[in-house]
């Protein structure tokens, strides 16, 4: 599962529904305010994901996330303040990842909500990846740790 916490960009939005999808992501949520909804932008630049994958803007969204780690998730965020890299956590299979938006990262209420944060390495600490850049790097890895590679499908 994935929640995205103030991404305001159509494209990125349609661009993460992509790789929601290829990478077998369940649902995503979003808060209502601040947030970039569904569009035809977003559907054009998902490509068939907006279809696949289920997106909900909630008006709780804190309180949502509190009620999925009563049943048993792990809220992963996303954030340079991070103590350990992708590669050094092992990921939960019931999991939730949390991307910021895209000037501003993760609000500083969400990254309390984390039971981690984690960072994705880079060779240059002044800047950072692109949101949806980084939740298909994200989604890839957590893809990589749940599954054995025989059963991941080739593409040519």
């Amino acid at each position: 599962m994935i929640a995205l916490d103030g991404v305001e960009d159509p494209h990125n939005l349609g661009a993460i529904l992509r790789t929601a999808w290829l990478t077998g992501v369940k649902c995503i949520l979003g808060p209502d305010d601040r947030s970039v909804g569904l569009s035809p932008t977003v559907h054009k630049v998902a490509c068939g994901g907006v279809e696949i994958v289920p997106f909900e803007q909630l008006s709780q969204f804190h309180s949502t996330l509190e009620e999925l780690k009563k049943q048993g998730f792990w809220i992963f965020g996303l954030s340079h303040r991070a103590e350990k890299s992708i590669f050094e956590v092992k990921i939960p299979e019931k999991i939730v990842w949390i991307f910021g938006a895209e000037d501003k990262g993760l609000r500083t209420t969400t990254e309390r909500a984390c039971d981690e944060l984690v960072s994705l390495p880079q060779s240059d600490a002044a800047a950072s990846y692109n949101v949806s850049v980084a939740t298909a790097m994200t989604l890839v890895e957590t893809l990589r740790q749940h599954q054995n590679l025989s059963g991941l499908k080739k593409t040519t």
